[in-house]
């Protein structure tokens, strides 16, 4: 089957995910489907039933980032690849919480010094995934996001991949964290932290129509070679007087050096593409080619594509941003469940 022949498969085969995502996502020509229709059967599910209840309003810090359903990264990412965006009014009046939590807590900010780069994260994580759910131009969404664009592009304009400070001019680090390098403080003054984290590029995704080539220098310094040698995870920050912690989600690219690798960094190749997509620096590189290349050889006879399990990861409970969170609603039990899904993302994948 040819691209349109597939496209007509999927719409003709899948479910209610799929059918969706497919006539708004994949379609040339979206007026032949119903879309409204398809919106409203797509909310009618079990599987949207249970997400949007797990957006409700959450005050507390670990009901923002945290491995479970009910956090709002795994919530909120899981309706972005469900399709469920700005202009589904639950989403929207769900969404609200969100807004207003991100504007108090940034007005905290401006009353009181804070230098914990923690805080800066959780702000930075809402705005990110309210940025890719069609909330970028909401204040202070928009603010914020622009101003995290220009601050990481003014730290990697200049290529600077020295970013460790030496643990032995520090006091208090305690040895449990012998395994992991500090993060040079001047990267995080009062609290600002300029490396890029992966759930940037939600945002980047957004923004990339009016900072492409900000955005374009920044994807290529995640993509170099001294970028992707940092630990998985950054290291650790100074979150007070002789207090560190660790602050992780550097953007790693699985099969960066080939694809001999544990199952857990395959569960990423598909969602870490997906993410990188938007962005032409990212499509034309070396490793995105050789992802591409790797996901062909799962490609049938008749056209369509099946993916190990393990590359579309649905598990309950764990991260989004990690690739845990890939199911689109199909009965993996049937005949053609698991190749819906692989189809749907590769053809997502393939879309120039």
């Amino acid at each position: 089957m040819k691209r349109n022949e597939l496209i007509d498969w999927l719409f003709d085969n899948g479910e209610a995910i799929i059918r969706y995502r497919t006539a708004t996502e994949l379609a040339d020509d979206k007026s032949e489907y119903n879309i409204s229709s398809l919106r409203t059967d797509l909310m009618k599910t079990p599987k949207a039933h249970y997400w949007m209840k797990c957006l409700k309003d959450k005050r507390r810090l670990n009901y923002i980032h945290g491995s479970y359903d009910y956090c709002f990264e795994n919530a909120m990412g899981k309706l972005i690849f469900m399709g469920i965006k700005a202009g589904f009014n639950k989403l929207e009046d769900s969404s609200k919480s969100y807004v207003k939590w991100l504007k108090e807590s940034i007005e905290t900010e401006s009353e009181e010094f804070i230098e914990n780069p923690i805080d800066f994260f959780y702000e930075n994580l809402i705005a990110s995934f309210l940025s890719a759910s069609g909330f970028k131009d909401i204040e202070p969404v928009n603010t914020f996001i622009r101003e995290r664009i220009e601050m990481i592009y003014d730290f990697t304009k200049d290529n600077n991949f020295s970013i460790f400070a030496d643990k032995a001019n520090y006091k208090g680090i305690s040895s449990a964290f012998d395994d992991h390098p500090l993060i040079d403080p001047e990267l995080y003054i009062d609290g600002k932290f300029k490396l890029p984290w992966v759930h940037d590029l939600l945002a980047f995704s957004a923004f990339y129509n009016e900072f492409p080539e900000k955005i374009d220098h920044i994807i290529s310094y995640i993509l170099n070679e001294k970028y992707q040698k940092f630990p998985e995870g950054y290291g650790i920050v100074m979150a007070g007087v002789k207090r560190y912690t660790v602050l992780g989600w550097n953007v790693w690219l699985p099969g960066y050096s080939g694809f001999d690798i544990d199952e857990f960094h395959k569960q990423n190749i598909i969602p870490r593409m997906i993410l990188m997509k938007p962005f032409k620096v990212a499509r034309e590189s070396k490793w995105y080619k050789g992802c591409l290349k790797h996901l062909e050889q799962f490609k049938q006879k008749d056209g369509t594509y099946l993916f190990p399990k393990e590359y579309l990861k649905e598990k309950n409970n764990s991260y989004f941003i990690t690739g845990s969170h890939m199911g689109l609603g199909e009965n993996r039990r049937s005949k053609d469940g698991l190749a819906l899904e692989s189809t749907f993302w590769m053809l997502k994948l393939l879309e120039k």
